[in-house]
């Protein structure tokens, strides 16, 4: 095939391939902010366990309400008001805002199931001797402060086992009440909180869910009334606005810079556009083969295309740029082809350690970036020279219209690159005590006012810090429930001996079937126990008949279905069972939530017993730390082995020991750098910043193949410098665009790139061999 027939084909298959990613992304093509994309793998159960409720879990349909900027009686007649248009609203499962009426159906439901939930109900406490017992404690609450409450529940309730119930509740009753509602503790704020029907990760509905509180909201007002919300899904919801608008903030950004420093480099509009098709081509067909291969892209991984941007619009300024005057474009891509073509390839393997991660939203810029850096590097070797006229560069720069020591390959002052390298060595040797952050919550893509509102709401609320809890795993929800009952003697045990604070159980509202049978067989027929009950009351005062409601509630109690789930629906009650007890990948699991640990040795120790049942602890802070960890040892393994694949690719263009590592040099002195300075700044290193510094290496690399590369001609090194300072502003352009956003993962790629940009150039320039004389 003659070189006009392969260039054609080679426009034929551009076109076909951007006609075919097109098509596909139109039609095919979803983007996900699902911040669970953005959660490292789990290693162990308990870490899948952290990693599910993270993603799905219960607790992430809460909303949290404020109403500030009221008087304190009207913040309780617009507290009331919206509870009762977000009941009648039909979204919310439960809505709770301190409403004395608003406990009633919990009260009456747990008065109703007493019998089958109480601990209380044995055996021996039916007796004559138990009930007795029972008579002569609700005689001596009668002359206390609680013998209203006890004279209302008496006829029905002579054995306590309400109190019983409600007790573990009393540490739960939320905020301090005001005006009859909940408020905060200066009474400026009223509080309100409300789960969702709705899932927390369908951002959409949350967003609905918000929406509709606002505009119930807004009917009730009161003058200078503000609403304020959070929760996990509206925080979701914060994140994907977040990063939409950083994507598109971004990208156009970057393109604008780009465009006006080319044209201010080209001194025409039409190279301009055409170094524009390289970097959108590497876009379009590397969102069509991430969505082909992952089924969704990421909202942050469009974001990343501005750092895409920046980089691909690097090789046709290559290509542009060393073009002389009068020479023809497709003459200039075979001059400085080899080392145009190197240049794409250790770019693209710079990505190896996030393509093979694990970690899939880093997976999809691993894979969105090698196959746009290769398909940037194919159109501007390939498809450009085609296009481009053969007069559309003569107006452009020949040399830079400054200069400086700096600029010059081989510059005597190659000195100072050492001495940067040198000064690095020290600074990350005083931090390497704290040379990682491993908080997982600052891999978050939330924006920190939701973060801090979010934070204000909760502790107002009086939610507790529950870091530590005992996930209880079993095949069925019968088997969990029974395996959490057992634990219960530890558990009070522990409450006893000061070791936890208290604990919650989900088998105090769903007791297993088993333990719920055990109770109605405790319970005695009608006959034996108004038997049982007329010798217990024997010289105490009591009038006859009094306890006719308590022999009926329990031969009701006897006859009476188990009690299932669906029993508390309607009630808060049934949003707190909901996270206590869910299913899950591998069967159901209970969780035990622990306050106010003390002695985690001591009941580490007690529940070996339980090791081998599937009762796991989990330290939800260490939990989340060893999983940012694990995911950092494993990215390590991967900068290394992309790194060596490098150093193999470079060794095997170059053949030349010497010279692969004098490329090699300055861009790995670059990561040093960045590493670094973000130390010196205060910033501590994420595995988002480990894979930042890849990106970091392989434009070093770009740079150093460039500034190394023998002219051809005189006066070529000028044209060499000329593209590679374009290049690199294009690249920094990019990159602080990104840098410059309120996503905390683009933010971590943009700054480390910017950083990584400016130094590798400077290394490179400064580490370069030198050309030889009447080349520059």
């Amino acid at each position: 095939m003659s070189v006009n027939g392969r260039a054609r084909m080679a426009v034929a298959i551009w076109l076909a391939a951007l006609l075919a990613s097109g098509y596909w992304i139109a039609r095919h093509t979803s983007v996900t902010t699902d911040l669970g994309a953005f959660l490292p793998p789990a290693a162990t159960r308990a870490q899948e366990i952290l990693v599910d409720q993270l993603r799905s879990g219960v607790a992430s349909r809460l909303l949290l309400i404020g109403i500030d900027g009221a008087d304190e009686a009207a913040l309780a007649k617009a507290s009331s008001e919206l509870a009762q248009r977000l009941d009648a609203s039909g979204a919310f499962g439960t809505v709770v805002n301190g409403e004395p009426q608003r406990l009633a159906p919990e009260r009456d439901r747990l008065f109703g199931l007493r019998y089958a939930l109480s601990s209380g109900v044995r055996p021996e406490r039916f007796t004559a001797e138990g009930l007795r017992a029972a008579l002569r404690e609700e005689l001596e609450l009668l002359g206390s402060p609680l013998g209203m409450l006890s004279r209302r529940t008496l006829p029905a309730d002579p054995t306590g086992e309400l109190r019983r119930l409600a007790a573990p509740l009393a540490g739960a009753a939320g905020p301090m009440s005001r005006q009859g509602v909940w408020m905060s503790l200066d009474g400026k704020r009223a509080l309100l909180a409300a789960q969702t029907l709705a899932p927390g990760f369908d951002l959409d509905a949350q967003e609905r869910a918000a929406d509709l509180v606002r505009s119930l909201f807004a009917g009730i007002a009161p003058p200078g009334a503000v609403l304020q919300l959070a929760g996990p899904g509206l925080a979701g919801a914060a994140a994907r606005a977040a990063i939409e608008r950083d994507a598109r903030r971004a990208t156009l950004t970057s393109l604008l810079g780009v465009v006006l420093l080319l044209v201010a480099a080209y001194r025409s509009v039409l190279p301009v556009l055409l170094s524009g098709l390289p970097a959108l081509s590497g876009m379009a067909i590397g969102v069509a083969v991430v969505s082909l291969w992952f089924g969704q892209v990421h909202g942050i991984t469009l974001g990343f295309a501005a750092i895409l941007i920046g980089e691909a619009v690097d090789y046709p300024t290559y290509l542009y740029a060393h073009a002389a005057r009068g020479e023809a474009l497709a003459q200039t891509a075979r001059r400085i082809g080899p080392t145009l073509r190197l240049a794409v390839l250790t770019t693209s393997f710079g990505a190896i350690a996030m393509l093979l991660s694990t970690f899939r939203g880093l997976a999809q810029l691993g894979l969105l970036t090698m196959v746009g850096v290769a398909v940037a590097g194919l159109v501007t070797w390939l498809v450009l020279p085609v296009l481009t006229p053969a007069r559309a560069l003569e107006g452009k720069l020949m040399r830079l219209p400054f200069a400086g020591v700096a600029f010059v390959p081989g510059s005597p002052h190659r000195w100072l690159a050492a001495l940067l390298v040198a000064a690095a060595l020290p600074v990350i040797a005083a931090h390497s005590g704290r040379l990682w952050d491993d908080d997982l919550a600052n891999l978050s893509p939330v924006p920190e006012p939701a973060k801090a509102l979010d934070a204000e709401l909760r502790g107002q609320l009086g939610a507790p810090d529950l870091r530590h809890l005992l996930a209880v795993v079993a095949p069925e929800r019968e088997a969990v429930l029974q395996k959490s009952e057992a634990l219960q003697p530890l558990l009070e045990r522990a409450v006893a001996d000061g070791w936890i604070g208290g604990y919650e159980l989900a088998a105090r509202y769903l007791p297993s079937r088993r333990t719920q049978e055990a109770r109605r067989a405790a319970l005695p027929d009608r006959a034996t126990l108004a038997a049982r009950l007329a010798q217990a009351q024997r010289g105490l005062p009591f009038r006859d008949g009094l306890f006719a409601p308590f022999l009926a509630d329990v031969e009701q109690a006897r006859n009476a279905p188990p009690v299932a789930a669906d029993a508390w629906h309607g009630t808060a009650l049934a949003s707190r069972l909901d996270a206590l007890l869910a299913p899950g990948a591998k069967g159901w699991v209970a969780f035990v939530p622990i306050s106010s640990l003390r002695d985690a040795k001591m009941l580490g120790a007690a529940l070996q017993v339980h090791a081998d049942e599937g009762v796991l602890h989990i330290d939800l802070k260490r939990e989340a730390d060893a999983l940012v960890a694990g995911y950092r040892a494993e990215s390590l393994r991967l900068v290394l082995f992309g790194l060596l694949c490098i150093a193999a690719l470079l060794y095997a263009g170059l053949r030349d020991l010497a010279l692969t590592l004098r490329v090699l040099a300055p861009a790995l002195g670059a990561a040093l750098l960045c590493v670094a300075t973000l130390l010196a700044a205060g910033v501590r290193l994420s595995v988002l910043h480990l894979v930042a510094l890849l990106l970091v290496v392989g434009v070093g690399l770009n740079y150093a193949l460039f500034f190394n590369r023998r002219p051809a001609a005189e006066g070529e090194s000028a044209l060499t410098r000329l593209s590679l300072v374009v290049a690199g502003l294009a690249s920094l352009c990019a990159a602080l665009t990104l840098a410059a956003g309120s996503t905390p993962v683009l933010r971590a790629i943009g700054a480390t790139f910017a950083l990584g940009t400016v130094y590798g150039f400077l290394l490179s320039a400064l580490l370069a061999r030198r050309p030889p004389p009447g080349a520059v």
